[in-house]
């Protein structure tokens, strides 16, 4: 989209998150390939200091000679390097764009841009769903909160098809292993044999869970059938729609 797809009741509330949007150029870092069809791209801007934002906003990117696209920052704020995760649906002409992408290659950024940002204020639990690249906002609200020591319960669903899609798994687990109110909950939508993850899709996990929400600020990202599916649950679990946070990735300009 131009501008990111929000729930009802969503919008740049209690004055956090408001960034002031800008032009960087830049350059990419390193290109790696953390999962099947994905791509993890770490890029440098300059100056850096100068580029702010909150976690769970997007930046418009456009590399040398291809279109600007719109891509979530996976990196928390305060990280020297962003971090962008794209799916090799990305294409630029007729070659995915993740073939075209070397280190060294010149870019330009703009924004930051997003109304689906973690609420620094809100002390209450963290619930983060998410589908395929929409793991990179997710992963900036987990790591931001988590990294300024919050002591709120932190749940982070992710959807995949297959073990082979699941990315960044040592790095959740650790997460987890290292904070006792964080829990990561892979979830496998179409396996390719035996295992023992748990299948379905997220939606479905998480109405399966029935967790508490009170108080709860949930954040959602990834395909529209997955955020919309998502979003119902949600609202069938009790969670009033100004505490649910969202960003349908096919609303994003390609």
């Amino acid at each position: 989209p131009g501008a990111s797809r929000r729930p009802e009741g969503a919008g740049a509330m209690e004055g956090e998150g408001v960034r002031a949007r800008g032009r960087f150029a830049g350059r990419v870092l390193t290109v790696e390939r953390p999962a099947r069809r994905m791509t993890r791209l770490r890029l440098e801007i300059e100056p850096r200091s100068a580029f702010r934002f909150a976690a769970g906003q997007y930046a418009r990117v456009a590399f040398d000679g291809s279109p600007a696209r719109d891509y979530s920052m996976a990196s928390r704020p305060d990280e020297d390097v962003l971090e962008f995760h794209i799916g090799d649906t990305e294409r630029n002409g007729g070659a995915a764009l993740h073939e075209l992408l070397k280190p060294g290659r010149a870019a330009m950024l703009e924004g930051p841009f997003g109304d689906s940002f973690l609420r620094p204020s809100h002390r209450g639990p963290i619930l983060a769903l998410a589908g395929g690249s929409g793991l990179a906002p997710a992963k900036s609200i987990v790591e931001t909160a988590l990294s300024s020591g919050v002591a709120q319960p932190i749940r982070l669903y992710f959807g995949v098809r297959a073990e082979a899609d699941l990315y960044p798994r040592d790095q959740s687990e650790r997460l987890a292993r290292g904070h006792a109110n964080f829990r990561f909950i892979p979830v496998l939508s179409a396996p390719e044999g035996r295992t023992s993850r748990r299948t379905g899709f997220v939606s479905a996990a998480l109405a399966e869970d029935g967790p508490d929400l009170r108080g709860c600020k949930a954040y959602v990202y990834g395909p529209p059938a997955m955020v919309e599916a998502s979003f119902a649950a949600l609202r069938r679990l009790g969670l009033p729609p100004r505490d649910i946070h969202g960003d349908s990735f096919a609303d994003r300009r390609q």
